[in-house]
This record gives structure tokens, sequence and C-alpha cells, in this order.
């Protein structure tokens, strides 16, 4: 019994019917026209996408009665006879068992006498990157100067290992995998043919099992059909091929964005036990979460042109349930599974572990709405000007001069400076606000409050500001100078900064009515300085702090705990001090 399979019987037959090679094939349609087609030609690509079907086309197309024509008729005899392979005029070698010297010596030989039936002696070599050094060399001369009625046709899956001096010889065409939509297309006309029963689901799962190349999508295709007598849907191709059910995939997908570790376990054991390998399995999910991070970025459907239709509304829905940058570290964590997964013995246990570990993470707040709560809290605070203000928490910090007075230690204490209720206060000076620049008490006030009273002023003007120079302290406000002390370089190159000089002098014009230039310096406090306005004898016994639950922190990230309610869970030395 002869069986021609659908891979051979389905064969393209003009150039029109090459599938997701239009580049190629428009290149060659109009070389041929124009008459200005090459005398050798490199086909590169994966397998199965055309290559070889291509070559042969071109040689139908070159030979043809009605030609050189880009539209072989197929019915001439030389039509017939390169369909057949029967053709004596058209050579198509197998690279791979014909490697040797003497192999390309008998070729260059035999193309010098002109064909026997059509116009163009055609040499096709299959694989030819499998031919030797000497081999390449013996070809070298023919190839670069052949008789006018020979043309070279390679065809390779690997180009990268032919030599330089023959690739700059011929013309290059690099073949792509074809899509997967078209491999759809192409099943689905095909079955309808042969008049086999298909669903769209069926197809999608042989057409992605295939990776792009139309001949495996044929041979699996017939597989399929031996397997379940004619019927080729889902569970038909699942069980004659030995492949997982997509939505078992979906719903692992599914339990890692619900946060529930135990159904992501289950489910990776029962994909185990049905046989689905954990490095495939690696693989489907990477793709999948890298269809989510595009479907979340693109509202264009066409951007999830390889996935079949009725897998597109399920990507967004489940994009939809989580933010971008978690899918993004979804996918960079799967990326360090895949490594992980490839180089030990225990994958299973590896991508179970993975797969948890992804379960649990909670959702991350995006930066841009932590930055916006920020925004929202800096608003409430600067509006709540009838509400009392929280008693005030003050740790002086010792200074170089004597006129020099401490920095404050709360946030709530900084952002609230200045915004007391004039009808909370009895003293006359008090019911001012130190921030009017039109007050003449604010030179009265203590250098603390004028110091408070500054950091709010720079707050309403620029917020990062504010947070660096809540790390410095006031030194000395002279009649032409505002001096500032700081003790962390971070800080100080920050102040320092150009833009940032020009906001802190029109503050301090803002606060204290007049143009005062702004001094910034290092200052290395030493610990045996008595503090000023503190209480006598306070300065000659060690200073105790009270209790800090997250240990000594930076001064920024106290600010960022106050302000968005967060704790810290670890800690780094820093580099800087290398504590």
């Amino acid at each position: 019994m002869s069986y021609l399979v659908l891979a051979r019987k389905w064969r393209p037959q003009t150039f029109d019917d090459v599938i997701g090679q239009e580049h190629v094939t428009r290149t060659l349609r109009n070389a041929i026209r124009s008459e200005r087609v090459a005398h050798a030609f490199l086909f590169t690509g994966p397998r199965g996408v055309g290559k070889t079907t291509t070559a042969r086309l071109l040689a139908k197309a070159l030979n043809c009665k009605q030609g050189p024509t880009p539209e072989p008729c197929n019915a001439c005899s030389q039509c017939e006879e390169i369909t057949n392979g029967s053709a004596i005029d058209v050579l198509e070698i197998d690279g791979a068992s014909h490697t040797g010297v003497d192999n390309v010596r008998d070729l260059t030989e035999g193309v010098q006498y002109r064909p026997a039936t059509g116009r163009f002696r055609v040499v096709i070599i299959d694989e030819v990157h499998m031919l030797s050094n000497a081999a390449f060399n013996a070809l070298l001369k023919t190839l670069e100067e052949p008789p006018p009625h020979v043309k070279f046709i390679f065809a390779t899956t690997e180009s990268h290992k032919i030599l330089q001096t023959i690739l700059s010889r011929c013309q290059r065409y690099d073949f792509k995998r074809i899509p997967l939509r078209d491999l759809i297309q192409q099943l689905e006309h095909l079955t309808q043919a042969e008049g086999f029963e298909c669903d769209e689901a069926g197809l999608a799962l042989l057409a992605r099992e295939a990776d792009g190349s139309l001949r495996d999508a044929e041979s699996l295709l017939d597989q399929v059909v031996a397997w379940s007598n004619g019927r080729v849907d889902e569970a038909a191709v699942r069980d004659a091929l030995g492949v997982a059910d997509r939505q078992a995939l979906f719903r692992v997908v599914e339990a890692i964005l619900a946060e529930d570790p135990a159904q992501v376990l289950r489910l990776t054991g029962d994909l185990y036990q049905y046989g689905y390998d954990p490095r495939r399995l690696c693989h489907d999910l990477l793709t999948h979460f890298h269809d989510l991070v595009v479907a979340k970025v693109s509202a264009d459907v066409s951007v999830l042109a390889d996935l079949p239709d009725h897998e597109v509304e399920i990507v967004r829905k489940q994009a939809a349930l989580r933010s971008r940058e978690d899918l993004q570290r979804f996918f960079a964590a799967l990326l360090e599974t895949e490594e992980a997964v490839r180089k030990s013995a225990y994958t299973q246990l590896v991508i179970e572990m993975a797969l948890v570990k992804l379960a649990s993470q909670p959702p991350v707040l995006p930066i841009q709405e932590a930055l916006t709560k920020l925004e929202e809290l800096q608003t409430q605070l600067g509006s709540s000007s009838s509400r009392p203000a929280p008693a005030r928490q003050q740790r002086f910090r010792p200074a170089a001069s004597a006129g020099s007075v401490g920095s404050i230690e709360s946030v709530e204490s900084v952002w609230s400076s200045g915004l007391k209720d004039p009808k909370d206060s009895k003293d006359p000076k008090d019911s001012k606000d130190p921030k009017d620049p039109k007050d003449p008490t604010a030179e009265h006030l203590e250098q603390g409050e004028q110091w408070d009273g500054f950091l709010a002023t720079v707050r309403s003007r620029k917020i990062s500001l504010f947070f660096a120079l809540k790390a410095g302290y006031l030194l000395d406000v002279t009649p032409t100078a505002l001096q500032i002390g700081v003790d962390k370089d971070p800080y100080l190159k920050e102040l320092l900064r150009q833009e940032n000089r020009t906001v802190l002098e029109e503050s301090a014009e803002q606060f204290f009515g007049r143009k005062l230039s702004v001094e910034v310096q290092k200052e290395r406090p030493g610990p045996a300085t008595k503090q000023p306005n503190s209480p006598p004898g306070e300065g000659d016994r060690p200073q105790k702090s009270a209790p800090d639950p997250a240990g000594s922190v930076d001064p920024l990230v106290r600010t960022a705990l106050d302000i968005l309610g967060g704790e810290i869970q670890t800690r780094r030395p820093s580099r800087a001090s290398g504590t």
C-alpha cells in the first residue's frame, strides 16, 4: 500500500502557495520579471519553513516552457518533471552525504555542459553547511564565475558554519518561522480539503507544537488523524502527542495571580503526573507571562498575533489582575528558574518551589501610585492649618558654633511647623505664621523654631530638597547669611547642587524677609559639646534617646516609613560608612 504523507501531498507548487515567506517570494518574482536573476542563492532559516520548496519553485520558474516566468504553468513537461523530481537539468544534492572534495569536483565538471532539455542547469545543495572546507574551496572558482546556463541554490539551517568566501558570492535570503495564525489557517484549509473534523483549539495546539514549521505541523496532523480516525480536536491532539492541556496552564497562572500556593502546588503535581516535562512547563509559563506583559502595556490586538482568538481574551483578563511591575517581576523570576531547572537534577522540585514562591508574593505598590499618595498626604497636611499641631519632639544636635541648634526628629513635627491655629496660642508672638516674610518677629524666634519654619518653607517649594535638608541643622543666622551644617556626604552633595542652592536662598528670603546667602558646610560635632537651650548640667551627662524600633535609620528612610506606613524587614551595611 502506497501512501503519500500530507507534507508531500500539499507541497506548494507556486510562489503564492508558500506560507509566511512573502519577503522572499516577492523578491524572486520581481527578479525574474526584470531578468535580474543571480547565479547563486543561499536560503537559510529554521527547518520546515520552505527553503527547499522555494528552491524547486525557482528552478521551475526558470525552466518553464512559458518562461522564465514568476508564475510557472505546472502543465508543461519541464514543470511536471521538476514536480516529480525526475528533471535531468535540476540536480538536487544532499550536502550531508556529499561532503568530500571529490564530490564537488565531479559536480563542477558536470555543470560545464549545457542543459539537456531545459533553459538552465540548476544545482540545489541541501544542508550545504555539511560540506568540508576543502569541498567549499573547490567550489569557489566555479561559484564565482559559473557558466551562464548554471544556477546554484544552497539551503541550510546553520548559515554561520558556511565559509565567508562562499557567503560573499551568494544572494542571501533569510526564511523566518511561520506565524501561529498562518499555521492555523493553513491547517484549517488542509483539514477541510481532506474531510477531517477539527476545531480551533485543536488546530491551535497542533500549530503551537509545530513551533513555526509547516512541515512539522503537517506531519503532526498525520499522526493525530491516525490516532483519532479523522477527528482533530483538542482532546485528540493531547492524547496523540502527549502534550498538556492549555487550560491547565491557564489555571496554574490564575492560581499564581490569586496568591494561592496550595492550588499551584496541586496543579503542578497533576501536570507532572500527566507527563508534562518541568522544563517545558517553565518555558510555557515564560511565554505566557511575556504575553501578559505585552497585553498589559498595549491595547492593540495585533501585538498578540501569535495567539489564537479564543486565548487573547483569557490573556487580557489575567493581565488585568495584577500590575505591570508584578508581571515583569514574575517573568524575571521564571527566567532565573529556567536556568536553575536546566542545571538541576531535581527539575520538578525546583519548578514547584519557584511557583510556590511566586504565588506567595503580595502585589507591589507601583512607584507612581506611592508618589501620588505622598502628594495627597502632603496636601492634606498643608491644608489642615485649623487642626492643633501635635506636641513637637525636638532633638538638638551639637554644632561647631555656639549659636547652633538641633533639627527635628519627627517628620510630623516638621510638617506641622507653622500650622498652629492662632486661637490656640496665648502669646501674641506665637499667633503669627513664622513663614510670613512680613512678620518682624521671625528674627526673634528661638533658633529651633526658625529651623522648623525654614524647613516648612523649603517643603512647600521642593519636597525632595526638604528630605535632604532634614538631615542637616542650623548653625547660625547672620544679617547676610544662613549657615547650615551637614555631617553626611550624600546630603551635603545634594544641598550643594546649584538648582538646590537657588531654592534654599529663595526659601530663606521668603521666611526671613530679606536676601540671605545660604552657606552649607560639613560639620562633625563633638560628643562632649553642650547643646544650647538645654537644662543646666544636661550637656555633662549622656543623652538618653527614645528607643528606636527600627534601629539607627537614615532620616530619609525614616520619613518614608512614617509617610507610607512601612516597616524595615532586613538591613544591609552602608558602603559609605561600612557599618
